[in-house]
Parts: structure tokens; sequence; C-alpha cells
């Protein structure tokens, strides 16, 4: 049987609205800029001559 005063480390996360704040902003964030350094990594060379 399962102890009543337990409560699962989800149920914290989701009850904290300063973290959630937190994490919607931290997270998207994050994601973009490893978006933005994978497109940076993936431009062709650009390739200049001379006159």
């Amino acid at each position: 049987m399962k102890e009543e005063g337990k409560i699962s480390g989800w149920q914290l996360l989701f009850d904290d609205i300063s973290m959630l704040f937190f994490l919607g902003i931290v997270i998207p964030t994050v994601f973009y800029i490893v978006w933005g350094l994978m497109e940076y990594a993936n431009a062709p060379t650009a390739v200049i001559t001379g006159p």
C-alpha cells in the first residue's frame, strides 16, 4: 500500500509556478541557440574571388 504523506517529484515540479515559468523560458532558448549553432556549422563556406 502506498504511503499517503509521500509527494512525487512530478507533483512538486508542477506545483512550483516559478519553476515552470523558468523552464518555459530556458528550454526554448537553449533549443533555439543549439539550432542556430547547428545551422551556422552546416552553412556552406563562401568563396571570394579576386577582381
